[in-house]
C-alpha cells in the first residue's frame, strides 16, 4: 500500500486546500470512491491531511440494494465480474455459494455495452430459485427495477442494452 500511496500525485489538484480552499470531487453516476477512481484523490487528500467532508449524494448501487427487496442487513459490493466465459461462471458461482452459505446478497454492476451477455450468464448460471435483481435507468424516466426468482427470468424480456444498470442477487 505504501508504494500505491506514493505514487498518488494530485498535488496542483489538491493546492487549493492547503490555501484554505474548498474543493468538491463530483462522479457522472453513482458516488466519488464507490466503483469509482475518485478514491485515490480522496486518499490522497488524507495523506495531507486535508479534511474529508463528504455531502450526502445519490448512489445508484444503494438505491438498487434499497429497491431490490434482497437482504439489505448483509451485502457485498463486487464491482465488476471478469470478461472471459469460464471465469466468470467461475465467479458467478462463487459469489451464489457465498451467498447461500452466509445470507448474503451479492451486488455487481457491468458497462452498459456488456449489460445483456452478464444478464444472460447469469440467468443460465445461478440456480432457479436464487433471487435476482436487474436495476436499470435509476431515477430516470425510463427506469426498470425488478426482483423476481432466475426461473421467471428465463420468460422476460427486457431491455437493458447501454443502460447502466446493477445486478443483485441473494438465495
Amino acid at each position: 500500500m505504501i508504494s500505491k500511496i506514493q505514487d498518488l500525485n494530485f498535488n496542483d489538484l489538491l493546492e487549493p486546500c492547503k490555501s484554505g480552499n474548498h474543493i468538491g470531487l463530483l462522479s457522472d453516476s453513482g458516488c466519488p470512491g464507490i466503483a469509482d477512481p475518485g478514491s485515490d484523490v480522496v486518499l490522497s487528500a488524507h495523506i495531507r491531511d486535508i479534511e474529508i467532508k463528504p455531502i450526502i449524494g445519490t448512489s445508484s448501487i444503494i438505491m438498487a440494494m434499497m429497491s431490490s427487496g434482497l437482504n439489505g442487513q448483509s451485502f457485498s459490493f463486487n464491482g465488476y465480474l471478469p470478461v472471459k466465459e469460464k471465469q466468470l461462471i467461475n465467479k458467478i458461482r462463487f459469489y451464489e455459494n457465498k451467498s447461500k452459505k452466509e445470507n448474503q446478497t451479492q451486488i455487481f454492476i457491468e458497462t452498459p455495452y456488456r449489460n445483456k451477455k452478464l444478464l444472460s450468464k447469469l440467468i443460465k448460471t445461478l440456480s432457479p430459485k436464487t433471487m435476482l435483481c436487474v436495476a436499470s435507468n435509476i431515477n430516470s424516466d425510463n427506469q426498470l427495477i425488478i426482483t423476481k426468482e432466475v426461473f421467471l427470468w428465463k420468460k422476460t424480456k427486457i431491455d437493458i442494452n447501454k443502460k447502466p444498470t446493477i445486478f443483485i442477487f441473494n438465495c
